[in-house]
């Protein structure tokens, strides 16, 4: 027996705990993620399951037919399974085939314990995986909690833009009634249009002129219109200028009017930047389960695997412990010899002395063996 085998057969005859014990089990099922609905659907149709719901309530569905079967296939294998090792049988064997027995316990032994640790490689392989892939999928939820903060505090940003835009557009209407009120008093029977009623219409032509196909002559009676508009505009800031209390009004006015518009910019412009925030972190979001699931399909195949580890490790020190007790029985025969070697001994004898008898010649060796059984 070499020194691994010595130590282990020596721990579990002393009631120690082997090295290699199986963390937590869960129960195993298959990842079902990589395929398509038709294909889930199918393979619930085989089973007789129903075949309605999301692709999550599917693969949920499957894995749990696949959790049943393992559970039976596991009890089942528990009742009929016989121990590999009869020490019941040992008794009654002679030293040579107790020997033989022990080079056969040997060689299963080690093919046992190769394939035990091969098993715990593969189970770390998924641990490993597992580990990774949770460091990922928390980095993700990192991710979201901060894509979440994010957005919450550009929509507390919106409203309060949203808040002070109202109060502004109020004072902007109101300057803007002051202005156009003390207008038509100081400027009363000048017959002035509106300066936005202008513009408006410079823009309507600008865009006529840009968009419709116009001969020489129509193209140039839309330019003197267009000049003609922004004589009047000129003419009216002209004469704007002229009264300096319609004039602070004015400015006053238009001074609160852009400061509406910058705000209606930067509000804007907040809403798009939590929308983004919104989505990326639902992209987080939806990152973080699919990462986890593949954790959690990693995390069954890590129990798998070190299941079928530990099952075949109990294999592994059950020849070892009929390796143990081979070596005892091997050495109380060393002094006394088993009752199988006295009775072929005795036969041995037997046959020796009905040589004898028969007039052959026996060997020295030969004699000692009839002596020593008590036939001479």
């Amino acid at each position: 027996m070499d020194s691994e085998q010595e130590t282990q057969a020596t721990a579990v005859i002393e009631g120690e705990k082997p090295s290699n014990i199986s963390e937590n089990s869960a129960e195993s099922a298959t990842n079902y993620n990589d395929l398509t609905v038709a294909k889930l659907k199918e393979l619930l149709k085989e089973l007789g399951l129903p075949l309605s719901g999301k692709k999550s309530d599917l693969i949920e569905r499957l894995q749990a037919s696949n959790e049943k079967v393992d559970e039976d296939s596991a009890d089942n294998v528990a009742e009929t399974k016989e121990p590999l090792v009869s020490f019941d049988k040992l008794d009654g064997l002679s030293r040579v085939e107790l020997k033989d027995l022990r080079k056969e316990y040997h060689k299963q032994a080690e093919e046992l314990r190769v394939k035990r640790d091969e098993l715990n490689l593969k189970s770390q392989s998924h641990a490993s995986e597992r580990n990774d892939l949770n460091l990922k999928a928390k980095e993700h939820m990192d991710k979201v909690h901060v894509h979440r903060d994010r957005r919450n505090g550009l929509n507390v940003e919106v409203g309060e833009i949203r808040d002070e835009r109202r109060e502004i557009t109020n004072q902007a209407n109101t300057l803007k009634d002051e202005f156009l009120k003390l207008k038509r008093q100081r400027f009363s029977g000048r017959n002035l249009p509106p300066v936005s009623k202008l513009r408006k219409q410079i823009q309507e032509l600008e865009l006529k002129q840009m968009t419709t196909p116009l001969t020489t002559d129509k193209e140039r009676a839309l330019v003197d219109e267009i000049s003609s508009l922004q004589n009047k505009i000129k003419q009216h800031d002209e004469l704007i200028e002229t009264d300096t209390e319609v004039l602070d009004a004015r400015d006053t006015f238009r001074e609160s009017e852009n400061k509406r518009r910058e705000l209606g910019k930067k509000m804007q412009k907040s809403r798009q930047e939590a929308q983004a925030a919104h989505h990326t972190m639902k992209d987080s979001l939806r990152l973080n389960r699919q990462t986890r699931r593949k954790a959690d399909a990693a995390q069954k195949q890590f129990v798998k695997a070190k299941e079928k580890a530990d099952e075949v490790h109990n294999e592994y020190i059950e020849y070892l412990r009929g390796m143990q007790e081979i070596d005892r029985m091997t050495a109380s025969q060393g002094r006394s010899g088993s009752s199988a070697d006295q009775r072929a001994s005795a036969a041995s004898a037997e046959e020796l002395f009905t040589k004898f008898l028969s007039g052959e010649k026996l060997s020295t060796e030969q004699l000692m063996i009839i002596q020593k059984a008590g036939m001479l």
